[in-house]
């Protein structure tokens, strides 16, 4: 009996011993060599161990130290250290654990989407983690990731909230700092309750839903302080068209700057509401404030911008208010765009000197602003110049009114119907004088345009009436008379050449505008001269 038993604890010893020589001998770099490749082998990666760790002070918990994962297609997993606690009610099973510990780790995110493992609690520190995206073409990267996820199980719908913090978060070439994303997923919708993060000097916060579609349904985004500069007008578009389609509840960007070739903004302010994008926006029934202290639009600068909208549909927006200083003056409107035609109200325009660009007869306007009609102008001591060498003018102290005015028509500029009354304190005409020039034109029931003239030139006085055709490029009828005005100004304002020199007279012509090509009739000193075309 005693040898049975001596023999019985011999035995035990042994296998303790071997358990013990195994338990450690797992723990050394042969132990982990062989490890690997046992797990190689029974797997489709090649899986590389550095070092095992155990302490009996955990007994439910191992870790790993420089694991190196590879998959068929050289995909790489490096991990510096992987904490696995079992779970001590089911401890055989390796399908599940109590919690998983990634400590500066570089992980694909599409392989932890097919992991087949899940964990009550999934940690990462200080680890990186690759996402691809748009089947390669893009690149979403989280360096120096905390935080973690809990529960963990990426095969299983159950609800679960997640905590993670990122130094730095890159989308291609896209750079945001310091990244803090919180929220929970359920029943197929992610709720992210709080992202925000800096960029450059300005940061960011957001809160949104990611929707079992994908789509995004975005409650509130508060850009602050964000200043963008580049040389690609499509700066903007090539990060929006990377979206699933996007609902806007709030966005707001504040006191930020955008320098691109086509615009520049400086110091502005944006706030809008209900706003979609889906390869491009869309609006129902969405608000839009924006504000700036400087704006270059086409290479034309306004200031103290104000811009408040009401944008029904993608094709219907009512502008509010619109106020600005351009050219050193102010101008005030309010109206709506629809269907490609603008339609003003009420433009007021102060103190502005407007400089008239060069054939003004040859600019096409863009598709979106095909019509622009004004219920009532008022221009307040401004200034008109065109520097056109063919026909320069200039007046001071220019004043304007006018009412149902159509200045565009089918996208090319002019004066299609309306009323429209301008006067002005002096001014010039191809370099001749005036003072206190007064003019007016109408429509009337044929579309003719009606014109009357007045001023005073070199101390004496001139009074025309016009009637132009509808195609404002036909001179119907002119009938000028002057009182004391030399006949030679009319030569020097293109109008005729050759005329006998009189102060007092009277002209009636009629015939082409552009170029002058006019014939008529001249009286003076009780003479009859007939006027035959100069072109």
């Amino acid at each position: 009996m005693r040898t049975i038993r001596l023999l019985l604890i011999t035995f035990l010893t042994i296998v303790w011993i071997l358990i013990l020589l195994a338990y450690f001998a797992v723990q050394t770099n042969y132990g982990a060599k062989f490890i690997s490749q046992q797990l190689s082998k029974l797997s489709s990666y090649s899986i590389s161990i550095g070092k095992v760790n155990h302490s009996l002070a955990n007994f439910y918990e191992i870790s790993v130290e420089d694991l190196t994962i590879k998959d068929e297609n050289q995909h790489v997993t490096k991990i510096a250290k992987l904490i696995i606690g079992f779970d001590k009610n089911d401890l055989w099973q390796l399908k599940h654990f109590n919690y998983i510990v990634v400590v500066n780790g570089e992980l694909d995110g599409s392989k932890i989407e097919q992991a087949s493992i899940s964990a009550n609690v999934l940690k990462l520190v200080d680890s990186t983690v690759n996402v691809s995206l748009n089947d390669g073409k893009d690149s979403l990267t989280f360096r120096q990731i905390n935080g973690g996820i809990k529960p963990f199980n990426v095969s299983d719908q159950q609800s679960y909230q997640f905590e993670l913090s990122s130094q730095q978060v890159s989308f291609n070439h896209f750079l945001v700092d310091k990244v803090l994303l919180q929220g929970f997923q359920r029943e197929g919708t992610i709720y992210i309750t709080n992202l925000g993060g800096n960029i450059n000097d300005g940061f960011f916060v957001s809160k949104l839903k990611i929707l079992a579609d994908k789509s995004l349904d975005v409650e509130q985004l508060k850009l602050n302080n964000i200043h963008v500069q580049s040389k690609d007008n499509q700066y903007f578009a090539q990060y929006l068209d990377k979206l699933p389609k996007t609902t806007f509840r709030q966005l707001s960007m504040l006191n930020s700057s955008i320098q691109l070739p086509d615009y520049t903004i400086e110091k502005g302010n944006i706030e809008t509401t209900n706003i979609i994008y889906d390869k491009q926006w869309h609006f129902n029934q969405s608000a839009l404030v924006f504000n700036a202290d400087n704006i270059v639009w086409n290479e034309k600068p306004f200031s103290s911008v104000l811009l408040q909208l009401m944008l029904k549909n993608e094709h219907d927006i009512a502008i509010e208010k619109a106020i600005g200083i351009w050219n050193q003056g102010r101008l005030s409107l309010n109206g709506d765009w629809k269907d490609n035609n603008l339609h003003i109200d009420k433009l007021l325009v102060t103190e502005i000197d407007f400089k008239l660009p060069k054939k003004i007869e040859q600019i096409i306007l863009p598709e979106s602003l095909k019509q622009i009609d004004i219920d009532r102008l008022s221009i307040l001591k401004g200034g008109i110049i065109n520097t056109n060498p063919d026909y320069p003018f200039n007046f001071v102290d220019f004043q304007a009114s006018g009412s149902k005015l159509r200045l565009v028509e089918n996208r090319k500029l002019g004066l299609f119907n309306g009323q429209l009354f301008v006067k002005a304190n002096n001014g010039t005409v191809n370099k001749i004088g005036m003072i206190y020039p007064d003019f007016s034109v109408k429509f009337n029931e044929q579309h003719q345009a009606l014109l009357a003239f007045t001023a005073l030139v070199n101390g004496g006085m001139l009074e025309s009436n016009a009637i132009v055709n509808p195609s404002l490029d036909k001179l119907e009828s002119l009938h000028l008379k002057a009182y004391g005005v030399s006949s030679i100004f009319l030569e020097k304002w293109k109008l005729v050449k050759q005329l006998p020199n009189a102060s007092h007279y009277t002209l009636d012509l009629h015939g082409e505008i552009a170029p002058y090509s006019l014939s008529g009739t001249f009286f003076a000193n009780g003479n009859r001269y007939n006027i035959e075309p100069q072109h």
